[in-house]
């Protein structure tokens, strides 16, 4: 199952450039190994945007406070051993704490374990792009974004068009994670996790296409409306528990959702929060 490009990232994929609608679209959220695997499929392009300050990587963090557009090599391993032994010679050097599980089937839930697909001992390659987004002095005022574009094709302006372009993909996780409890899994198993996170994809899909068709009621203000996100994703819930999936039935759920609007208020900024949230299972929730 593929979910519609355009609904899920809010922009229409006819306006993209022809290189973001590739054949390989791998949506995910990752390091060195999510770079490195896209490295190697065929015909796979991306752009992955990554932290610039606290917790980045450390040669984004030695970036001059200017614009930047460079080609970065960084040798990674799993090898704690070759780590200890060689992280003084080697600048770009980066451990990742992936653990070979063939001698252990069960590990502690503290145990950190980073997912690492390749050999040992690896070079990674990628261009960085580093950009202003805000005014100086502002907390988030750089962007980073990790990809593997041509740069004479895509120089680093053209880069701040296809930032501007896929930001609907950020609001798009935001809705997914939160408003359909995207970070919560009954499943352990990573193939159960994947068939929950494609029907989460297709709910989005549901949610979205019937969001856009349906009639926003008028109201007399001074700022226009739109649907509630999360209030059409509980209805859409009730409606699979008790629908009879009849033309009726639909027509109700259509109803039901215009009943929620929300103000839409153009040149609003919340600060990010950067705080991680880690996935959380659904027996895990249960037993609190």
């Amino acid at each position: 199952m593929t979910p519609n490009l355009t609904a899920f990232t809010g922009v229409d994929s006819q306006n993209l450039p022809d290189v973001m609608v590739s054949v390989q679209f791998i949506l995910a959220i990752g390091g060195f190994n999510l770079i490195e695997t896209c490295n190697r499929l065929k015909h796979c392009h991306y752009v992955i945007r990554t932290k610039a300050g606290n917790g980045a990587i450390k040669e984004i963090t030695t970036l001059s406070g200017h614009e930047y557009d460079s080609e970065l090599s960084c040798k990674v391993t799993a090898s704690h051993r070759y780590y200890i032994t060689h992280k003084d010679t080697e600048k770009f050097l980066h451990l990742v704490s992936h653990k070979k599980h063939h001698y252990k089937a069960v590990r502690s839930k503290n145990t950190k374990d980073s997912r690492w697909d390749h050999e040992d001992i690896c070079n990674v390659k990628f261009r960085i792009c580093k950009f202003r987004i805000n005014p100086p002095g502002s907390d988030d005022e750089w962007e980073v974004l990790i990809t593997n574009l041509d740069r004479d094709k895509y120089p680093l302006a053209r880069m701040k068009e296809i930032y501007h372009l896929r930001w609907g993909i950020e609001t798009s996780f935001r809705e997914l994670k939160y408003d359909l409890s995207g970070v919560q899994f009954h499943s352990k198993k990573d193939q159960f996790v994947y068939i929950e996170i494609y029907a989460h994809f297709a709910m989005y899909d549901a949610v979205s296409l019937s969001v856009a068709a349906s009639s926003k009621p008028y109201v007399k203000s001074k700022y226009q409306y739109q649907i509630d996100f999360k209030m059409a994703c509980c209805i859409w819930r009730r409606y699979f528990r008790i629908s009879d999936n009849s033309d009726i039935s639909f027509a109700q759920l259509v109803l039901d959702m215009a009943s929620y609007i929300t103000p839409i208020r153009p040149g609003r900024k919340d600060k990010r929060n950067l705080k991680p949230k880690l996935v959380i299972s659904f027996p895990y929730r249960l037993a609190a």
